[in-house]
């Protein structure tokens, strides 16, 4: 596949989380699909990873992968998006805050005879920890506030 081609099935997968097109992943996704940012031990295959796109969309009201930067080279794909939504269930231990998160992640895909067949991702969840308020400590380094007057 040329890299716009591998580019294109690889953007396609916003769909699957965006409008919960579970249609988009039966036609994506391969069956032997690993996903390595799920637990391990996770399911593999087209429905795991339409299962963890509903999971997020209910615990994120208005859950939106806004893509920022992409490209391809050869049978990987990297998207650059910012990851936005409510916050209206419990998330990795956080019970349900109602606020807005506004948050960086990286996405990589191969691609395989026109299917994802791996996918690796890196997000800041300090940063969304920080906004949901579960994270308060200052990074290192970073200057103080001032004393109240």
């Amino acid at each position: 596949m040329a890299d716009e081609e591998v580019l294109q099935v690889a953007l396609e997968m916003g769909k699957i989380f965006n409008d919960g097109d579970e249609e988009a992943a039966q036609r994506l996704v391969a069956e032997d699909f690993v996903d390595y940012e799920a637990p391990e031990g996770s399911p593999t295959g087209p429905e795991s990873y339409a299962r963890t796109a509903r999971w997020m969309r209910s615990v994120w009201e208005n859950a939106r992968w806004e893509v920022v930067d992409a490209f391809a080279k050869g049978d990987k794909a990297l998207i650059r998006l910012v990851f936005t939504g409510r916050q209206v269930a419990e998330f990795m231990g956080v019970p349900a805050t109602g606020k807005e998160v506004r948050v960086q992640h990286l996405h990589v895909y191969r691609i395989a005879d026109g299917k994802v067949v791996e996918h690796w991702a890196v997000r800041d969840d300090l940063e969304l920890f920080r906004q949901l308020g579960a994270w308060d400590k200052p990074l290192k380094g970073a200057p103080k506030p001032a004393p109240a007057a």
